[in-house]
């Protein structure tokens, strides 16, 4: 028997409530994320040049984008979604945006940058904004940055050609608390910041997923719950480790999954980073 045929035989699911991946229909949107989607799309209608959506690693920040991504009316926009890696310079990030636009690249940084001030007055033209998304904006160099200040100055004499928005770790706010990015700074419109989620949310949140996935609502005993928010400190992907980690020892056990299954979990993820 596959693991499939046990997530559906013993415990009445179609799939796996908590892979590790972007699902955006398994997003449940609690009020911060809803808040957050809501300044998203005033940026947006607003015409700012930068925003930034920020959080501790694994809280949403990604599914938030991909939400907005897929909110965003096409005929008025024009989204372009780039994944930064470590070390990302300037001519790295200037070459992607170019690529995911579809441009001739040019020789020339100040070429690429032409063609990308162009491509944003033909979308102003017609009635479309440009909108680039940078995930994981932490990694990128300092040169990188500067760089999106420079795109922040695309202009036309009415409004602003293009928003960014970053989504990254809060190290990028510490960063940008720097004198050195001071103009960069002032050109961010507001940041949203991103939480863990607190009981109440959590709780909602697992029973989300079970329920998007085939579950009925009282397929987990409720005092998992606090000791799920204590060992998780209410990060999803956590959350979802040791959820996913407890239903593979309930798995094992062909039983139901009950607290002591979650603590065997909340044990082996813990021996993962002593």
């Amino acid at each position: 028997m596959n693991q499939a045929d046990h997530w559906a035989l013993q415990f009445g699911l179609r799939r796996n409530p908590f892979q590790d991946n972007i699902d955006t229909d398994l997003f449940f949107r609690t009020r911060q994320h809803e808040e957050a989607l809501l300044k998203i799309g005033m940026g947006l209608r607003d015409k700012h040049a930068l925003i930034l959506l920020a959080g501790v690693s694994g809280t949403g920040k990604t599914l938030v984008s991909q939400a907005a991504l897929r909110e965003m009316d096409g005929l008025l926009y024009k989204p372009v979604l780039i994944l930064a890696h470590p070390g990302m310079s300037r001519a790295g990030l200037l070459s992607a945006i170019v690529q995911e636009l579809e441009l001739e690249p040019g020789r020339f940084a100040a070429q690429r940058l032409r063609a990308v001030q162009d491509k944003a007055l033909r979308l102003y033209a017609e009635g479309r904004r440009l909108v680039i998304i940078i995930d994981e904006a932490h990694f990128l160099k300092a040169d990188a940055l500067h760089l999106l200040r420079t795109l922040s100055n695309l202009e036309t004499e009415k409004e602003k050609l293009v928003t960014v928005l970053l989504c990254a770790e809060l190290a990028l706010l510490r960063r940008l608390r720097s004198p050195s990015y001071a103009a960069l700074r002032g050109r961010i419109t507001f940041a949203i910041i991103l939480s863990p989620l607190n009981a109440a949310d959590l709780e909602q949140y697992v029973k989300y997923r079970l329920l998007k996935c085939g579950a009925g609502p009282d397929l987990l005993p409720p005092e998992v719950y606090p000791l799920a928010l204590e060992k998780s400190g209410g990060i999803p992907r956590q959350i979802n480790r040791l959820f996913y980690c407890a239903f593979i020892e309930a798995m094992a056990a062909d039983s139901p999954l009950n607290l002591s299954m979650l603590e065997t979990a909340a044990v082996s993820l813990a021996a993962l980073h002593d």
